[in-house]
């Protein structure tokens, strides 16, 4: 099963960056950046470090937990410590144009014969760039062929801007076109984003959140949706004998009142069961049972139902 996919798309000052992040936020307290561009290097300008230095510093007031990796080829490399995570990647544009870098493609012949009649030159060019656009997508496949790990790619619409006057920037736009077609046809969800507004153009949706009527809005079934998909991505503890890690759990302290020891609140009956199993810190010191711990599971999960489809809920 390969990686969960989202790619968000747009013009320049879209605000796909910023929407991104927010996806990311949403979904996990820890995120991580790859960051497809250095911020040392031959090629970073003043205007690329005022760039990279906005996002970090919009990253850090945003959320605490975010960790950068800069990896202008390879970010497999460090798919390791992208186990369970959730990884903004950002952007497919600069990372394309890190690969036609390497492969020469911007140094080679940039006359205008791309039609018919290429010179000897002109298939260098195009050949470099083939062989650059091949290697990028094999490291994408690389990357999203780990199971437990969500990618959101964030790219650009080059080519809804005006025609390139010159040929290597025909060739570029021409491959960030085919790869970013490539990035969609892997996603469960392609967003597009206009003057800040975004305008979702695919998406895989098999939650079973469409019931008209929900007391839920649009926008939290959405995030809703989106958080389970992530929490379904993640490996679970097991012991020798094939077991999920604890089985027992007791809820109240006892007595006539039955007074809760601890309330939890989450979106989605699979996040609070993975906060009351997996990250409640006292669950391992009490007396549960795996009937117990199986009630509250379907309990919850009977309960969402009843929230998105507007049925009225009572405790079985």
């Amino acid at each position: 099963m390969p990686a969960t996919v989202y790619l968000i798309t747009g013009g320049c000052r879209s605000g796909k960056s910023s929407y991104a992040q927010t996806l990311c936020e949403k979904l996990s307290p820890y995120p991580i950046y790859l960051a497809t561009s250095s911020s040392r290097g031959e090629y970073v300008d003043d205007d690329m470090v005022d760039r990279i230095q906005r996002h970090q510093k919009d990253r850090e007031t945003r959320l605490a937990g975010w960790k950068t990796i800069e990896a202008p080829l390879h970010p497999s490399e460090h798919l390791e410590e992208m186990v369970e995570r959730v990884v903004l990647v950002d952007c497919l544009t600069l990372w394309l144009t890190n690969y036609m870098l390497e492969y020469k493609v911007f140094s080679l012949d940039n006359n205008n014969d791309d039609g018919v009649g290429k010179t000897t030159a002109a298939q260098e060019r195009i050949t470099a760039a083939e062989k650059a656009s091949d290697a990028i997508k094999q490291e994408i496949n690389t990357m999203i062929g780990q199971w437990n790990t969500t990618f959101v790619f964030v790219t650009n619409e080059i080519g809804s801007g005006s025609h390139a006057s010159d040929a290597v920037s025909r060739t570029f736009a021409d491959h960030q076109g085919w790869l970013n077609q490539f990035v969609a046809s892997k996603a469960r969800e392609v967003v597009h984003m206009v003057a800040g507004c975004p305008n979702v153009v695919k998406r895989v949706d098999d939650s079973g959140r469409g019931a008209k009527g929900s007391w839920m809005s649009q926008d939290d079934r959405d995030d809703a949706r989106l958080l389970d998909t992530f929490l379904s991505s993640r490996s679970l503890q097991m012991d020798p004998k094939g077991y999920f890690m604890g089985n027992k759990i007791k809820c109240c302290n006892g007595g006539s009142r039955r007074e809760p020891m601890k309330v939890w609140k989450g979106r989605t009956a699979k996040e609070l069961t993975t906060a009351i199993f997996e990250e409640w810190e006292d669950a391992p010191k009490l007396d549960f049972s795996i009937g117990h711990a199986a009630y509250i599971g379907r309990e919850v999960q009977r309960a969402e139902h009843c929230l998105y489809s507007n049925i009225p809920y009572q405790q079985d």
